[in-house]
């Protein structure tokens, strides 16, 4: 008799029309809350996963997403080169070598790092080539002395294609004295990676950068640069190719860096920022539960009459504890699903909405991008709603539990 019994009068509650008008609309209050909480932090998770795409793509011009050194002389690299290419999840592989250098102009001066650069092989495992402002990644030729600048590094120098820059190196002597070496370069290029990681880089030949290391052998400095095609995976295709290059250069101890490592402290950060994001909006949910309580425990003051005829009848605490759990349990529900419902369609379609408002409002050209990115995740989806769930679910136990507490002949005295 009493099995159907605390869903049965749990969805009256939740539905009440007449008597109990008040109690229903706290409810639809209720699972306004838990709504607009849902949809909240579905619609802003997924603005921040698109955000976080777009600066992973804009850091990945310049930051490599591999890279493998040795820790001797290399002169087996452009055989470790050509092995690279063949691997099926490396899609570019390139030499490099990275230099710390001032650049010195008319007065002003920044301290910056240098990559020399083989332009051939360079646009195999970046888009600098596609970010040019001024001139073309091909632009720098062996001995020639071109640089290629950073437009934030270009706009702090002063400085335009066709100008002349000084490059001061540091060089340690056999007797340790350090002395700076000045190099003369002209300016052929200047980029523009839209982002400040990368914006301050300045580019050279890998053959012009000889005489700045005071060697005539790159094989003393030169790294690899690898393109991969998962960026989840580059870890492992790192780990992969590194024993590979150990197999077959065997008189060579190789060490290997994925752009998780190098930019860790930054992707770390943003993954901390998504989750204080989660915490914080998950207090609009919180907000929607406190309601819950409210209205479960007017419930429970007004029927203690009802609830004292139940036990009355054989209705034990359990049967009692399931009618307010009912109720509250399918307020939580009713706004979640909801509120899953309108977030998802919301950030499926967010990206377009932004780029018509943004059309109306301002011009995309003033800032970083032109419109704010959306990129949906499942598991965000999943996380929040079982988390409004369980908040909701745990929102009912007090109500309830002060509902089988109620004494049948103490109430039953005064009726």
């Amino acid at each position: 008799m009493f099995k159907s019994l605390p869903l049965f009068i749990g969805l009256r509650y939740i539905l009440a029309k007449k008597d109990n008008r008040y109690i229903s609309f706290t409810s639809l209050i209720s699972m306004a809350g838990l709504t607009l909480g849902v949809l909240s932090i579905i619609v802003v998770l997924s603005v921040f996963n698109g955000s976080q795409g777009i600066m992973r793509e804009r850091t990945l011009i310049t930051v490599p997403h591999g890279n493998i050194a040795s820790t001797g002389n290399f002169n087996d690299w452009p055989a470790a080169l050509e092995e690279m290419k063949t691997y099926a999840d490396i899609i570019g592989a390139a030499p490099y070598i990275g230099i710390e250098a001032m650049l010195s102009q008319q007065g002003y001066h920044q301290v910056t790092a240098i990559k020399a650069i083989a332009p051939d092989e360079e646009s195999s495992v970046s888009t600098i080539s596609e970010n040019m402002v001024q001139g073309r990644l091909d632009d720098l030729v062996s001995g020639q002395n071109g640089i290629i600048l950073g437009r934030t590094l270009a706009d702090n120098m002063r400085l335009n294609r066709g100008d002349s820059v000084n490059l001061l190196v540091p060089a340690v002597s056999a007797n340790n004295s350090v002395s700076l070496g000045m190099h003369r370069f002209t300016v052929v290029g200047i980029f523009d990676p839209r982002f400040t990681i990368g914006s301050d880089l300045a580019l050279i030949h890998l053959e012009d950068s000889l005489p700045l290391l005071g060697s005539n052998n790159l094989s003393e400095y030169i790294q690899l640069r690898l393109r991969v095609n998962d960026l989840n995976r580059a870890d492992e295709i790192v780990e992969d190719a590194v024993t590979g290059l150990t197999q077959s250069f065997p008189d060579n101890e190789f060490v290997g860096t994925d752009w998780s490592v190098t930019e860790a402290s930054l992707f770390n950060a943003l993954k901390l920022e998504k989750v204080m994001t989660w915490f914080m909006l998950m207090m609009i949910v919180a907000i929607g539960a406190f309601n819950i309580i409210s209205t479960l425990v007017m419930v429970v003051s007004e029927k203690k009459a009802d609830i004292a005829i139940l036990r009355t009848m054989g209705a034990g605490a359990g049967t009692v504890m399931g009618i307010f759990v009912v109720q509250g349990t399918m307020v939580g529900v009713i706004g979640t699903c909801i509120g899953a419902l309108a977030g998802v369609t919301l950030a499926v379609n967010f990206s377009a909405l932004s780029s018509s408002l943004e059309a109306v409002l301002s011009p995309s050209s003033l800032f970083l991008i032109s419109s704010l990115p959306s990129s949906l995740q499942a598991s965000d989806v999943w996380i929040t709603c079982i988390a409004a769930l369980s908040i909701s679910f745990m929102a009912t136990l007090y109500p309830a539990l002060k509902a089988s507490q109620v004494l049948p002949a103490e109430v039953l005295r005064y009726e």
